[in-house]
């Protein structure tokens, strides 16, 4: 597993590289708005809830005795 710096300097760093990469065009700023409508709602608790299985089917294979 990777260690990721958390020093201030390192994440100063990881930040100014991401503010690089970021679209501020004022015409795009409705793409980052999330669908609070009830079908926008339920679609992501049901990604959730795919997620959340799929973790927890990932943690009991990480956790099974090796044949």
């Amino acid at each position: 597993m990777t260690v990721l710096d958390m020093s201030p300097e390192a994440i100063a760093q990881r930040l100014r590289a991401v503010s690089t990469r970021a679209d501020l065009d004022p015409a795009h700023r409705l793409h980052a708005k999330l669908d609070v409508s009830p079908p926008g709602i339920v679609r992501r608790l049901r990604t959730v809830g795919r997620l959340r299985r799929l973790c927890l089917k990932l943690a009991r294979c990480g956790t099974a005795a090796p044949s």
